[in-house]
């Protein structure tokens, strides 16, 4: 019989390991983002009585965050052009 493991596939002796990415801390940010905003959906759903009100709220928190998700991505951006 022969041997059932594969040649093909190259093995790290360490572990598997993805290249580091210099957009990891707007990666972080994002699922924080997504944390709080699963949350405010229950917050403002059990104490705001105004469906007109909670949507306003919720689009304010949602445009709010991908303003600051733009901004931060344009300058790690911007700073890793200046380095290359």
């Amino acid at each position: 019989m022969t041997d059932s493991k594969r040649d093909s596939v190259p093995e790290n002796p360490s572990g598997f390991t993805i290249a580091a990415s210099p957009l990891n801390p707007v990666k972080f940010e994002l699922g924080i983002i997504l944390i709080i905003g699963f949350s405010l959906i229950f917050i403002v759903s059990g104490s705001v009585d105004s469906q007109a009100l909670q949507i306003i709220l919720l689009a304010v928190y949602g445009f709010l965050s991908m303003f600051w998700l733009i901004y931060r991505v344009r300058t790690l951006m911007a700073k890793l052009d200046k380095n290359v």
